[in-house]
């Protein structure tokens, strides 16, 4: 379920806290809020890691980590809530899991 981004705020289905970087998307998976950041927040020269993972109140649960793409490496959008996977910047499509952040699985598109 898409939630509602204005600048750094996520906020829809009682949920409304403060990220630290502009969004981009918002989503709510099994009641967990997967945020992706702005990757020009981030150092241009490293991966971005962008896309968090909060519980409804907005405690950090996990960070994903990057795919070994170097500075264009930035996750992008969710493509698909279940299972999840998200665009990433480099050409793939990153299969994560919903409970550790970690990327199980990526495909490339370009």
């Amino acid at each position: 379920m898409r939630l509602e981004v204005s600048g750094r705020w996520i906020i829809g289905d009682g949920i409304r806290f403060e990220g630290c970087y502009c969004v981009l998307q918002a989503v709510l998976i099994n009641e967990r809020v997967l945020v992706i950041y702005d990757w020009m927040a981030f150092e241009r020269a490293a991966p971005s890691q962008n896309l968090f993972c909060y519980d409804r109140s907005g405690n950090l649960l996990w960070r994903a980590p990057d795919i070994g793409m170097g500075g264009g490496d930035a996750y992008t959008g969710v493509i698909s809530e279940e299972p999840l996977w998200v665009g990433n910047f480099s050409g793939f499509d990153c299969r994560i899991d919903e409970e550790s952040g970690l990327v199980l699985k990526t495909l490339f598109t370009k």
